[in-house]
């Protein structure tokens, strides 16, 4: 299998970017993920994949529960913020407004909306851990917002895809 093929199609998965945060004994974060879907509607559950360097794994992994903030457009400052910076090194959530969430996860107050959740299982994944997320709170706050998908993130220069962004079936097309 051609490995820069498999990377080109699966970046163009378009997924909505967000910050996922948690808490554990006073200790709070987030950060930017790109894996995050619905994966049932009856009862309702999300699948939400955290990369295993991140200080919020770690958190999620210690007190089973996050909160998950869909990032809108105008809002690139936090993907900047939350991708970029380590939680070991620099307090993510100082320069945001936020409350703590019935769960004890951060919900930040400028966020188009959220959903706050329990981890009701885990899977190892790679460098990733995929978290079956059932929810206990949510809130919309600008139904107006539109959301950055990280394909839109790669098409603006904002995050760096592993292949370059043209045809990804260039390959495979006859000469």
């Amino acid at each position: 299998m051609d490995e820069r093929q498999l990377r080109a199609v699966l970046e163009r998965l378009n997924t909505t970017g967000c910050i996922v945060t948690s808490a554990f004994e006073g200790q709070s974060d987030g950060c930017f993920i790109s894996y995050v879907v619905p994966c049932s509607m009856n009862p309702p559950r999300l699948l939400v994949l955290t990369s295993h360097e991140t200080l919020t794994n770690n958190l999620v992994e210690r007190s089973g529960f996050l909160a998950v903030h869909p990032v809108a457009r105008g809002q690139e400052t936090w993907m900047l913020l939350f991708g970029s910076t380590s939680g070991r090194e620099v307090d993510k959530l100082a320069s945001l407004r936020w409350k703590t969430g019935i769960t004890g996860a951060p919900i930040l107050d400028d966020a188009l909306g959220y959903i706050e959740g329990h981890v009701i299982a885990s899977m190892d994944c790679g460098d990733h851990t995929a978290r079956l997320v059932e929810p206990v709170a949510a809130g919309l706050r600008d139904a107006d917002a539109v959301p950055i998908t990280t394909f839109e993130l790669f098409a603006r220069g904002l995050l760096s895809p592993s292949a370059p962004l043209g045809n990804p079936w260039s390959a495979f097309l006859p000469r």
